[in-house]
């Protein structure tokens, strides 16, 4: 009797902040627990980053099947100017009768469809074709506790939050100040609000959560949520901590002078600074992160972006 591996669908969000966790996913889940894996990307001009990233990905690309979904025009599925949480789902929900024909036409159909953040608008596929469903969080476990959480804050956030500037109270977890609280949860009458409590209402009716930390990076995150006397007894599906999920880096032939630098610093005494590809600041918030890290006294190492209201000076 042949034995058919587990066959995992994985679709990634347009977006290297995306397409780089999903690929190591998809490796760890092929080389690691025997699983046939199908990632599906948005095609994107060769040129592209994330062209020269799926095109290096060398002897890894025997573990990952990558195939190919023709790219919608953003312009005919949003706003070209809309809010990233708005215009990606739009692409996938254009994307789907695409990634619905090529699994129809697989021989050896997927047995779980894995989604990002951004691409539950696909799961429906998932009951279609009998498969189980999971959601891939590429941040944290305290993010993942905030949207867990929020649609229980909902009615209160405006008056106690947003008012008032009181911190949101997350069980078993650390409170979120009003300053460090995303942008998106501050205005109730945005559509990307309404999306953030729909998607937090959704995550319980999936398979389970995979979110990309681990144990020692955030107990006490991870504890509330797979705690009943906390946040489990909102999430109500495993939680399963498979960080951390990093594109590894190859040593450089020429020399690097950033990493020569690195290479000469105590262990564990550099921060790193980084907003992820699409992450970018005002010129203002550009200089008082400047001089917090400048008075810190700490080693850093800092990926600038340009700023999104024109330039620094």
């Amino acid at each position: 009797m042949q034995v058919v591996k587990p066959h995992a669908a994985i679709l990634a969000s347009p977006g290297m902040g995306h397409v780089i966790p999903v690929i190591e996913l998809g490796k760890r889940l092929a080389a690691g627990h025997g699983f046939r894996v199908t990632v599906f990307v948005l095609q994107a001009d060769q040129a592209s980053a994330q062209s020269q990233f799926l095109n290096s990905l060398g002897r890894d690309a025997a573990l990952v099947d990558v195939v190919g979904l023709p790219s919608p025009e953003i312009s005919t599925a949003a706003d070209p100017s809309a809010h990233l949480g708005i215009s990606i789902p739009a692409i996938i929900r254009e994307a789907f009768p695409a990634l619905r024909s090529r699994i129809s036409n697989m021989q050896h159909k997927p047995t779980a469809l894995i989604v990002d953040l951004f691409g539950t608008e696909a799961l429906p596929l998932a009951d279609e074709f009998n498969m189980l469903k999971y959601v891939l969080i590429a941040s944290n476990a305290r993010f993942l506790a905030v949207v867990m959480y929020f649609p229980t804050l909902d009615k209160a956030v405006e008056e106690e939050h947003v008012n008032y500037k009181k911190p949101l109270d997350i069980p078993g977890c650390e409170p979120v100040r009003y300053e460090d609280t995303l942008d998106a949860y501050l205005d109730r009458t945005s559509p990307l609000y309404r999306g953030l409590i729909d998607f937090g209402r959704f995550l319980p009716t999936t398979n389970g959560i995979l979110v990309n930390t681990w144990e020692e990076m955030e107990p006490k995150s991870l504890k509330s949520l797979q705690d009943s006397k906390f946040l489990g007894r909102i999430a109500r599906v495993p939680i399963y901590p498979i960080g951390p999920l990093c594109r590894p880096v190859e040593p450089s032939k020429n020399g690097n002078p950033v990493l020569e630098w690195l290479g000469k610093q105590p262990d564990e005494s550099v921060l790193y600074v980084s907003f992820g590809s699409g992450g970018s600041l005002s010129p203002r918030q550009l200089t008082e992160l400047a001089w917090g890290l400048e008075l810190s006294r700490q080693r850093f190492v800092w990926v600038v972006r340009p700023p999104v209201n024109g330039p620094l000076f």
